[in-house]
């Protein structure tokens, strides 16, 4: 993933979560993330990088830092 994607994808979190600070190390629980917020991510992240997420693979992420790591392992190298 290049730095553009990688500030893209920061973007989408950020977005999701405004008007809070979001960083790496940002728990979800820090973000006050529920399940609909969880799920209105993932759909925003598959939609904008083409990206093949699961609803478990959101409530395992222990961060916003290991969700970047995961989409960076699946987005398609074609991107």
């Amino acid at each position: 993933m290049s730095n553009a994607q990688s500030d893209d994808l920061m973007s989408v979190i950020s977005e999701v979560f405004a008007p809070l600070e979001v960083s790496l190390d940002s728990t979800f629980d820090d973000l006050g993330a529920t399940s609909v917020s969880l799920l209105r991510l993932m759909v925003s992240i598959q939609s904008t990088f083409d990206v093949d997420l699961d609803v478990v693979d959101m409530f395992t992420v222990a961060n916003v830092g290991e969700l970047v790591q995961l989409v960076e392992e699946r987005i398609p190298a074609s991107k």
